[in-house]
């Protein structure tokens, strides 16, 4: 009887450490403090115009991590879009220790254009052979099927979704313009997502461009979270 009473308790200690351990590895379970946006999904009818508001502009920042020409070859330097300069890139989440020379920053970009670019070039103060890393956590208030993603870069990208890569783009140097590139079939769940983008420069210009629209093509337009208290 004591041994059977000894065992139930010992299973109970592992399924709380369990559960703990799951609760504390899985952020997307936690509140975030950073790099908050929310999502507001259309209403009316397609063919509402593109403006800054449709695009993230709040991220989190992890860079820029550096490297020398020669590295990857030279020339267009495709190889570094797969370089993973923090390990399990794809699911930072901003409690990873920097790697040297890097820092995690928060920052909300704006220009003069309002064209909802995000310029890690005047960022970075025109780094050239760098990688940075930016983390967002956006708010949906309705699960969203078949959203489409539309981004632009200079010069590489990857994209993570909830964990999952979602698009890579390292055919060659390019200047960066909204819209390059469409990737369709983006899941949201109903509250937070979690997006994480590799952006790699060669040289010169460095930036890259993230927005959203529903399964027809209408933007969905962001705002900043409401902050909690």
């Amino acid at each position: 009887m004591r041994e059977a009473a000894l065992l139930c308790v010992a299973m109970v200690i592992a399924a709380v450490v369990v559960a703990g351990c799951e609760l504390v590895a899985d952020r997307s379970a936690i509140t975030p403090t950073q790099a908050a946006s929310d999502l507001v999904l259309p209403a009316g009818e397609t063919g509402a115009s593109v403006t800054e508001q449709h695009f993230v502009t709040n991220w989190l920042m992890l860079g820029p991590m550096t490297f020398k020409e020669e590295d990857f070859g030279g020339g267009h330097q495709q190889p570094s879009a797969d370089q993973e300069f923090v390990k399990n890139e794809g699911r930072l989440d901003g409690t990873q220790t920097p790697p040297q020379g890097a820092t995690w920053q928060e920052n909300r970009f704006t220009s003069a254009e309002g064209d909802g670019r995000v310029d890690l070039d005047a960022f970075y103060n025109q780094a050239d052979h760098a990688a940075a890393y930016a983390v967002a956590w956006l708010t949906c208030p309705a699960a969203v099927k078949n959203a489409k993603l539309y981004v632009g870069s200079d010069d590489y990208l990857k994209i993570w979704v909830n964990g999952k890569r979602v698009h890579t783009y390292k055919t060659e140097r390019r200047a960066a313009e909204a819209d390059q590139d469409c990737v369709t079939g983006i899941s949201l769940k109903q509250g937070y997502n979690r997006v994480v983008v590799k952006c790699v420069d060669v040289v010169l210009g460095w930036n890259f461009y993230f927005r959203l629209t529903d399964a027809q093509g209408r933007p969905i337009a962001v705002k900043a979270a409401a902050k909690a208290g």
